[in-house]
C-alpha cells in the first residue's frame, strides 16, 4: 500500500539503511552461469501509483513517499542498501530510502532548487542492494515510482500541508491510543477544506480553514479488531490544490509492555557497569507469567522469570569473554504466556580505559647531576574505579632501578620509584623511553614515560690542591689533613688511595682525610722542595683528576724582623704552595721573591709593557696576568717559569681589571671582574657570571659562593652569585644570583674582600663568611653569607681599610691606608673579637696600597707594598 506527503522541510528520521550510490541495475541474485530465472514482481508497491507535489522554483521541496514490501521474507535477517536514484536531475543526490521494519519502507525525495517552472513528470529508480557498492541486487530491484512534479514560478505562494511526522501508527487492542500528530498547512490566501477518506479511526480537529493553520490528527483504535488499517488525509484547496498525505494504522493484540524499547549501557572497559532495570506489564493490565534469556555471555538478566507486572535487572560483565574496547549488541528474549515474545535489543558501548601517569617524564640524578640517594616516585592511575587489572613496565635501562616492574592498578593508583644506578650510566644526559602496560579484558593499553639520568662526572675532590710545609728552627708545620669530598654526597663515597712522588713526602688515608707527613731530615737547608699527590678512587665509577701540590721550605733561620725589596712595586701575587711572591711594577717583567729570606729569585719576562691585576691557581700551577696593551690574559708555568699560553679578551683590560681562580666542583676557572668566566683547561669562555658592579673578587674555597664588591667612591655594592659546573651537554654552567642579589654596604669606597667557608655540606652557608675592607668606616665589615647582613666590625685605629686577608689558620688580617702615627695592619684572632697584634709597615708616611697584603700559603708570612713601591717582608709567625 502506498503513502506520499510533501513537505518543505525534512521529516525527522529513524534512519534504519544507508544511503549508497548505487550504480548499475539488474535484478537479485547477481550473475552467474545456468538458466536464467523468471523476473521477480517488484519488491516495494507505492500508492498512489504517481508522486504528485508542488514546488516553488528557486526551493527544494522534500517529500515522503511509503511503500509496502511485496516479500518481507526475502530481506529477514539481511543487511539492505537501500537508494533512490533520478537520471533526469529532478530530485537531489541526498535523496535517500529509509526501511521502517521488514514489510515497509519510506523514502525522503529533495527536490532540485534549480528547476525551472514548468511540470516535471518521469520515473524514479528505488534501489534494494545486498552491498554499498549495489553490485548485487534483491529480487524485484530496482522498483519504479513514477512522478508529477509542478514547479510553480519563484515568489508564488504554495499550498502545502506538511506533517510533524510520519502520520503511521501502531496501538495494541486495549491500550492507550498513538499519540496526535500536527499537520501544518500552508495556505497563504487561500480557504481550505480536509477530510479522512471515510475512515471513522481517524479524528481531526478541523474540516476546513481559511489561511496559514494547523490541524491536529489523531488515531481511536476503539473497537478495532486486530490488522492494518489506512486512509488517505487530503486537505484541498479552493484554487482546486490538493495534498494528498497517506495515514496508516496498525491494531496490535494485546501484548507485553517494557519500560523501555532498547537499552544501552556505556561504560570504561574494565570498570564496574551500572545495571539497569526494565519494567514489564500487559498493556490490558492482565497478569501473566514470563520467562526471559539473554544471547549474548556477557549480558544477563535477573530474575529471569516471573509475573506481571514485575521489574527486571540487566547485568553487563565485560570480564566475560574478555570483551575489548568497542559496540556490542544483543537480545533479551521476553517470552510472556499467551501473548507475543517480545525482544529487546541490548547495545553495549565499551569505550577503552585510560592509563595515566602522574608525570610524563623522570629526572633523576637532580638538575646537577650529582644527586643519587633519593628516587624520584611515580604513580600509575587506571580509570576503572575499584577495580584491579594487572600492568607491568618495559623498558627499564640498566642505570635505573624501580621498586615494582608489575603489579595491579585501578583508579587508586600504583606507585613505583625510580632509582639511579649512575655507575651502570656515561657522563652526561641519558635518556629512556620506559613504556607501562595495562591488559584491561582485551584491550591493551599503555603509556610511555621519559626516564632521563643526569650524571655528572664523578670526581673525588679535595678541600685544598696545594699544601705549604715548613721546617725552620723554631717554625714549623710538617704534617697536614685534608678532606676529600665525593661530589655525588658522602654516602657515596667509595674509598681512596693516595700515593706520593717523593720520598720524603708520605701520605696516609683514613676514611675521607688524608693526612700528609714531611720529613726533611734528608733535605739541603734554604732549599725549596716540592711533590705531587696522587689520589684514586676505589670505586671504578669515580676518578679524581686533581693532584695535589706540595712545597716544603727548609730554612737554616727563621725570619725575624721585615725585610723589605730593593726595588719598587706595584702589584703582588703570593704562590699557595711554594714560598714565593710575584710582583711587578706595571712594566713588562714579573720578579720572584722567596717570602722568608726576602731575596729576588728570578725574573719572569716576555710581556708587553704594561701588566695589571695577578692571580695564582688553586694549586700554584699557573700565575694569570693581566697583559693590558694587548688586550689579553697571559699564563705563567710557575714550575717552569715561562709563558705557556695566552687568552685573548673581547675587550682590553684595564688597571681596574680584576682576575679570580676559582674551581667549582673540582673544574679550575678564570673569572674576570665583568664576569666573563673562561675554563683554563681550554680557555674557552663558558659564560658570563650576573655580577653587577665590577670590582674585587673573592670566592669560597670550594669555589661555589663568588662575592664581588664595587670599588666606586660612592657605596659599597656587594653582589653574591652561586656557581656550579656539571659535566652535562658536553659541560654546562650553572650561575645564579643569590638573594638578596645585591647588598648596599654602609661603607664607602670599597678596596678589598675575602671569603672564608664552603657552601657545601652547609647549604645555609651559615658558617661562610664575608669580610669587607672599604675607607670608611675605620673598620674591617665582617657579614654571613646568607644575606650579606652585617655581623661585625674589627677596628684598625684611624686607617682606612684596604686590604683583608684571612689565614689558613683562621686569624684575620685588616690592613689600611693610615697615617705615620698608626699602625697599617691590625691581626684579629679567627674570632675576630681580639687583636692578637699590630704591624707597622713604614715610617716615612708612606700608605699601604689597595689589594696588595698578600699572605704565604702557611699563613705565617706577609707580602705587603706601599704606595712608595716599598715592597714588606713581614714574619706572622705560627
Amino acid at each position: 500500500m502506498l503513502r506520499l506527503w510533501p513537505a518543505h522541510a525534512a521529516v525527522p528520521l529513524f534512519i534504519a539503511a544507508l544511503l549508497a550510490g548505487c550504480g548499475g541495475g539488474g535484478g537479485g541474485g547477481g550473475s552467474g552461469g545456468g538458466t536464467t530465472a523468471p523476473p521477480a514482481s517488484p519488491a516495494l508497491t507505492f500508492s498512489p501509483a504517481t508522486v504528485t507535489a508542488t514546488a516553488n522554483a528557486g526551493t527544494s521541496l522534500t517529500i515522503n513517499v511509503m511503500a509496502a514490501v511485496a516479500r518481507p521474507s526475502d530481506f529477514s535477517g539481511a543487511t539492505v542498501f537501500a537508494s533512490v536514484a533520478d537520471t533526469n536531475g529532478v530530485i537531489l543526490p541526498g535523496s535517500s530510502v529509509v526501511r521502517d521494519s521488514d514489510s515497509q519502507y519510506h523514502a525522503v525525495l529533495l527536490t532540485s532548487p534549480t528547476l525551472a517552472a514548468n511540470n516535471y513528470k518521469g520515473s524514479f529508480s528505488v534501489r534494494l542492494c545486498r552491498d554499498s557498492a549495489c553490485a548485487s541486487q534483491f529480487p524485484g530491484s530496482p522498483v519504479a515510482l513514477p512522478y508529477d512534479i509542478t514547479v510553480a514560478p519563484a515568489g508564488a505562494n504554495p499550498f502545502t500541508a506538511v506533517p510533524a511526522m510520519p502520520l503511521t501508527a501502531s496501538a495494541q487492542a486495549g491500550g492507550a491510543a498513538p499519540a496526535a500528530v500536527t499537520v501544518a498547512i500552508g495556505a497563504t490566501g487561500r480557504s481550505w477544506t480536509a477530510s479522512n477518506g471515510g475512515a471513522a479511526w481517524l479524528k481531526l480537529s478541523a474540516t476546513s480553514g481559511t489561511g496559514d493553520s494547523s490541524l491536529s490528527v489523531s488515531y481511536d483504535a476503539t473497537g478495532l479488531a486486530q490488522g492494518q488499517y489506512s486512509t488517505n488525509l487530503t486537505i484541498s484547496s479552493n484554487d482546486n490544490q490538493v495534498v494528498t498525505l497517506p495515514v496508516a494504522l496498525t491494531v496490535l493484540p494485546p501484548g507485553l509492555v517494557l519500560g523501555n524499547n532498547s537499552v544501552t549501557f556505556n561504560a570504561i572497559n574494565g570498570a564496574a557497569i551500572p545495571t539497569q532495570i526494565v519494567s514489564l506489564d500487559t498493556d490490558n493490565k492482565i497478569t501473566t507469567n514470563w520467562t526471559a534469556s539473554s544471547d549474548a555471555p556477557w549480558l544477563a538478566v535477573s530474575p529471569p522469570a516471573g509475573a506481571t507486572p514485575a521489574t527486571t535487572v540487566l547485568t553487563v560483565d565485560s570480564t566475560i569473554g574478555t570483551l575489548a574496547s568497542g559496540t556490542y549488541r544483543g537480545n533479551i528474549t521476553i517470552t510472556p504466556q499467551g501473548l507475543p515474545v517480545r525482544s529487546l535489543p541490548v547495545t553495549l558501548n565499551l569505550s577503552p580505559a585510560t592509563l595515566s601517569t602522574s608525570l610524563t617524564s623522570v629526572t633523576l640524578g637532580g638538575t646537577l647531576g650529582r644527586s643519587f640517594s633519593a628516587g624520584q616516585n611515580f604513580t600509575l592511575g587506571l580509570n576503572t574505579g575499584t577495580i584491579n587489572w594487572p600492568w607491568q613496565l618495559t623498558g627499564v635501562p640498566g642505570w635505573a632501578t624501580v621498586t615494582a616492574t608489575a603489579g595491579t592498578v585501578n583508579a587508586a593508583g600504583a606507585t613505583v620509584t625510580f632509582k639511579a644506578k649512575p655507575a651502570n650510566a656515561l657522563t652526561g644526559i641519558t635518556p629512556a623511553l620506559i613504556t607501562a602496560t595495562a591488559k584491561v579484558n582485551g584491550d591493551v593499553i599503555s603509556n610511555a614515560v621519559l626516564v632521563s639520568l643526569n650524571k655528572d662526572q664523578h670526581k673525588l675532590i679535595p678541600a685544598e690542591t696545594a699544601v705549604a710545609f715548613v721546617s725552620m728552627p723554631g717554625w714549623s708545620r710538617l704534617t697536614r689533613t685534608i678532606t676529600v669530598s665525593d661530589n655525588y654526597g658522602a654516602s657515596s663515597f667509595g674509598g681512596m688511595t693516595a700515593s706520593s712522588d717523593q720520598s720524603w713526602l708520605v701520605v696516609g688515608v683514613s676514611n675521607d682525610k688524608l693526612i700528609l707527613t714531611a720529613d726533611p731530615s734528608q733535605l739541603l737547608s734554604d732549599t725549596v722542595n716540592t711533590a705531587t699527590i696522587t689520589v684514586s678512587a676505589s670505586d671504578p665509577d669515580a676518578s679524581a683528576p686533581e693532584v695535589i701540590r706540595v712545597a716544603l721550605w727548609k730554612g737554616s733561620a727563621a725570619p725575624s724582623a721585615q725585610v723589605k725589596a730593593s726595588l719598587p712595586y706595584t702589584n703582588v701575587a703570593a704562590d699557595p704552595a711554594r714560598p714565593y711572591a710575584y710582583l711587578h711594577n706595571g712594566g713588562a717583567v714579573i720578579d720572584v721573591y722567596n717570602v722568608f729570606t726576602g731575596a729576588k729569585e728570578a725574573s719572569i719576562t716576555g710581556f708587553s709593557a704594561h701588566l695589571g691585576d695577578m692571580a695564582v691557581t688553586p694549586n700554584g700551577d699557573t700565575l694569570y696576568v693581566v697583559d693590558i696593551d694587548n688586550a689579553r690574559l697571559t699564563a705563567v708555568n710557575l714550575a717552569t717559569r715561562s709563558i705557556s699560553k695566552q687568552l685573548i679578551l673581547a675587550a682590553p683590560g684595564t688597571q681596574a681589571t680584576r682576575v679570580k681562580l676559582i674551581r667549582p666542583n673540582g673544574v679550575e676557572m678564570l673569572l674576570l671582574s665583568d664576569g666573563q668566566l673562561f675554563l683554563t683547561s681550554t680557555f674557552q669562555r663558558i659564560g658570563v657570571l650576573p655580577l653587577t658592579s665590577g670590582g674585587a673578587l673573592a670566592a669560597s674555597s670550594d669555589g661555589k659562593r663568588v662575592v664581588q664588591q664595587g670599588e666606586a667612591s660612592g657605596t659599597v655594592q656587594h653582589t653574591s652569585v652561586s656557581v656550579d659546573y656539571a659535566a652535562l651537554s658536553g659541560g654546562t654552567l650553572f650561575a645564579a644570583k643569590q638573594t638578596p642579589a645585591s647588598h648596599n654596604s654602609p661603607s664607602t669606597q670599597g678596596q678589598d674582600l675575602w671569603v672564608t667557608g664552603t657552601s657545601e655540606p652547609d647549604d645555609n652557608l651559615k658558617n661562610m663568611r664575608v669580610y669587607s675592607a672599604a675607607a670608611t668606616p675605620k673598620s674591617c665589615v665582617v657579614m654571613n653569607a646568607t644575606d650579606l647582613g652585617i655581623l661585625g666590625y674589627l677596628a684598625i685605629g684611624d686607617a682606612a681599610p684596604n686590604n683583608i686577608k684571612v689565614a689558613q689558620d683562621g686569624r684575620i688580617f685588616c690592613g689600611g691606608a693610615a697615617k705615620s702615627t698608626n699602625n697599617d695592619i691590625y691581626m684579629y684572632d679567627s674570632t675576630g673579637a681580639r687583636v692578637l697584634q699590630q704591624y707597622k709597615l713604614s715610617t716615612t708616611g708612606k700608605q699601604l696600597l689597595p689589594r696588595q697584603m698578600v699572605l704565604s700559603g702557611e699563613g705565617w708570612m706577609m707580602t705587603a707594598i706601599t704606595d712608595d713601591g716599598v715592597v714588606t717582608f713581614l714574619p706572622i709567625g705560627p
